[in-house]
């Protein structure tokens, strides 16, 4: 056999093998292409499915941060109520006491002019026990005195800390002078918990 016929097998089986190469490519390709059809399908479920679950799981964090959210309200509420309701308990249970205050500090003023000795010991142990008591039982509770002194001007303090129970007539002073603290006022946490009472100057007539 000459170089020419080998030549010629060689090419022969070349061509058969290509040819077969390329029908299995061919299968191959046939073979994708149905597989891709038939998991088209499937795969927009499941990109649907998808979807759905996302917007499920985006529903349900919205859900949980507006109950997050109610739940911080309701509980900040609470507190303030609590507060007000505390407050408020507190602002009638003082303004019960302050009269007893009010009392003994006028029964030590008018007894300090008393003559007798044993009765001065006494009341200058009173007042001071009374001082010291007023002092913690004010400190504890967040109560301040209004701070009100004679022979200044109304204008000098806010209308809400000054009630005016009685004017008289005195051309020493300029009208609305105060003359006089017929009542001590305090602030209670802050606030007015209750005016203090003033009699004021006003011209003779």
């Amino acid at each position: 056999m000459d170089a020419s016929d080998n030549n010629k097998k060689v090419k022969s089986k070349t061509k058969k093998v290509k040819e077969k190469a390329e029908e299995k490519t061919s299968e191959l390709k046939d073979k994708i292409k149905e597989e891709t059809s038939k998991l088209t399908p499937d795969s927009d479920s499941s990109t649907e499915e998808t979807n759905n679950l996302k917007k499920e799981i985006k529903n349900l964090k919205d859900k949980n941060l507006r109950l997050l959210a109610e739940a911080d309200n309701q509980k900040k509420e609470y507190f303030k109520t609590m507060m007000e309701l505390e407050h408020n308990v507190g602002q009638r249970l003082i303004k019960k006491i302050l009269p007893l205050f009010d009392s003994y500090e006028r029964a030590v003023q008018i007894n300090q002019t008393h003559q007798d000795s044993k009765v001065k010991q006494f009341l200058a142990g009173f007042k001071m026990a009374l001082a010291r008591f007023q002092k913690d039982f004010f400190q504890a509770e967040k109560i301040e005195e209004i701070k009100v002194a004679s022979q200044k001007s109304l204008s000098d303090y806010n209308s809400d800390e000054i009630e005016i129970i009685a004017s008289e007539e005195n051309n020493d002073y300029p009208e609305g002078t105060i003359l006089q603290v017929s009542q001590k006022g305090y602030h209670y946490q802050g606030k007015v918990l209750r005016p203090a009472e003033v009699i004021i100057s006003k011209k003779k007539s």
